[in-house]
């Protein structure tokens, strides 16, 4: 690897030829988890307009993600990767929507590469850069405004680095961002805490699954489809 940096979407930064675009609460969570319900692949969209024009054109998809955190109105899926888990996705067509992670895609359409992230694909991840682009400049894109991006970022650069970071660490800081999130909130009975609480588990399992989400551009739109050639670390350990 060349250079490793990690950047905030908020900042309008200047990417590399690869860049990951990191969102782990929840949309590339989510993603991930649509993925291992057998979507075949997600088109991620930047504005709701587009993922309902899309809809239109492809008869049978389904819609999914989030505005202001909750479900829109004649969307299947919100963005939730434990409601998604139990959707029975096989050979689907998703269109995904989110505040944050989709508008960090949108952001990038430039890279050379380009791959969406979240913790439970996050050594997956790091595999596939180091066999396909072992000697580009990679930056990590944090979507977010709370802590879990940068230290899902960090952990990727220690990865492509060689080192072995502890998944229980980024597991951890992944549980104490959820406090971020609610403190915005305010209160436990606002609308989107319970739902939240439920997901932030699913949020924090590192490396559960082996597969990166390689992105490739479409016209203005972003196609996710998922790599599966490596394991993850601890199951590549018991080997």
């Amino acid at each position: 690897m060349k250079s490793f940096s990690v950047v905030h979407l908020r900042d309008r930064p200047v990417l590399t030829e690869v860049v990951v675009v990191i969102d782990v609460i929840r949309a590339f969570t989510t993603a991930a988890a649509a993925f291992a319900a057998g979507a075949e692949r997600i088109v991620c969209v930047e504005k709701l307009d587009e993922a309902f024009a899309l809809r239109d054109q492809r008869p049978g998809a389904v819609l999914m993600g989030e505005e202001y955190g909750q479900r829109p109105e004649g969307f299947d899926l919100g963005n939730s990767p434990i409601e998604v888990a139990a959707a029975d996705l096989t050979g689907a067509h998703v269109i995904q929507r989110t505040s944050n992670g989709t508008r960090g895609l949108a952001a990038a359409q430039q890279a050379t590469a380009l791959l969406a992230a979240a913790v439970t694909n996050i050594t997956a991840t790091a595999r596939w850069i180091a066999e396909h682009h072992p000697h580009s400049p990679v930056t990590a894109l944090c979507t977010g405004d709370t802590s879990e991006d940068e230290a899902c970022a960090v952990h990727l650069g220690a990865l492509l680095r060689g080192s072995s970071p502890d998944p229980a660490d980024l597991a951890s800081a992944v549980r104490a961002a959820g406090a971020e999130h609610t403190a915005v909130w305010r209160h436990p009975t606002h609308s989107k805490h319970d739902g939240f609480v439920a997901d932030l588990e699913a949020c924090s399992m590192v490396d559960q699954y082996n597969f990166a989400m390689v992105g490739r551009l479409l016209d203005s739109t972003v196609e996710l489809r998922p790599v599966r050639r490596y394991a993850p670390r601890r199951e590549a350990a018991r080997q």
